[in-house]
């Protein structure tokens, strides 16, 4: 989901290069930006007409705003890499607190939410430690150094705050909608039932889907080396079964927002979910595939046998004639 895929090799340096970032910058980018919007939180849900969800969108850009003043003023966009993981769990405090009975009660379903959003949040931050928080930026993501390849400086920092800081936020937001509705009812909302038990096991089973995926790729790249296409284990069936994960998560979240009968008061509740498919199916998938493309070993034919991103069989004689290095590993 993720949005940012495990952390690249080293990429070569272009024009424009970013510069390295101390882990004090990274960890004050987030400390500036919590501290920020947690202060002004208050003023903001009480004073003005926005609504909760409104509130929190508004939070969540001021939030944004100052993690990309830092990469601005750092010259290196990667430090904004982990932000949308950290923020839909400020935001989901945040919702509790305005929710009837604040934040010392916790019915079930709200409880099941902040656990699987919180359990997803952690995986990441487990599994692919970000550098900021220790040793710092030695170096910017490759997606974002290729853009600076391809665009003069103004009109990449323009880019970068459109599409590379406040993109991705406003999708992390709309998927989280359902789920901040969920948690926005309180003493409020109906009983547990059916759907809920639907709900998390979509959840938990995206959850535990990206990690065996990130495992079967990491003991591939272990063990193969980085110039082999893997197809092996969930590789087999998706080329990118991580976001296959990701999206399944958010899915899930989706599904409690119709357990408690959110989302069909509310059905644009339901468009951040499909929206983060389309994403990961639009952008991510095609940029992964260019790079792979150039960089692995027969992914040529794993691009015609292997499903982009659902988990699917990959198709009969394509998966005959995939490279020995992908077909004969046992995982």
């Amino acid at each position: 989901m993720s949005i940012t895929p495990p952390r690249p090799p080293p990429c070569h340096y272009h024009r424009m290069a970013s510069t390295i970032v101390s882990a004090t910058t990274c960890r004050a980018a987030y400390a500036v930006a919590l501290i920020s919007i947690t202060a002004v939180a208050p003023t903001l849900a009480s004073a003005t007409s926005l609504g909760p969800l409104s509130t929190g969108l508004a939070l969540d850009a001021i939030a944004t705003a100052i993690v990309y003043a830092f990469s601005f003023a750092s010259n290196n966009s990667s430090v904004y890499d982990p932000f949308w993981c950290i923020l839909p769990l400020w935001l989901g405090f945040f919702f509790k607190s305005l929710a009837p009975g604040g934040v010392w009660f916790y019915e079930p379903r709200e409880t099941l939410v902040l656990v699987l959003l919180w359990a997803w949040a952690v995986r990441f931050f487990v599994a692919i430690p970000w550098d900021g928080w220790t040793v710092g930026l030695e170096r910017e993501d490759w997606r974002y150094a290729d853009f600076r390849a391809k665009l003069p400086s103004p009109a990449y920092w323009a880019f970068s705050f459109s599409s590379l800081h406040l993109t991705p936020t406003l999708l992390v937001w709309a998927a989280l909608a359902p789920a901040s509705r969920v948690l926005l009812q309180g003493t409020a909302a109906p009983p547990l039932n059916t759907l809920d038990a639907a709900a998390a096991l979509l959840a938990g089973g995206g959850i535990l889907l990206e990690a065996v995926a990130d495992a079967q790729l990491s003991r591939f790249r272990r063990d193969r080396g980085g110039r082999d296409s893997c197809a092996v284990g969930l590789w087999r069936w998706s080329r990118h079964p991580n976001y296959c994960g990701e999206c399944t998560f958010w899915s899930g979240l989706l599904g409690f927002g119709f357990s408690s009968g959110a989302a069909q008061a509310e059905p644009l509740l339901a468009v951040g979910a499909p929206l983060m498919w389309l994403f990961f199916r639009a952008a991510s998938v095609p940029l992964m595939d260019g790079r792979s493309q150039k960089r692995r070993r027969g992914y040529d034919v794993i691009m015609r046998a292997v499903s982009p991103l659902l988990l699917w069989p990959p198709r009969g004689e394509l998966a005959r004639s995939m490279p020995t290095l992908v077909q004969g590993h046992a995982d």
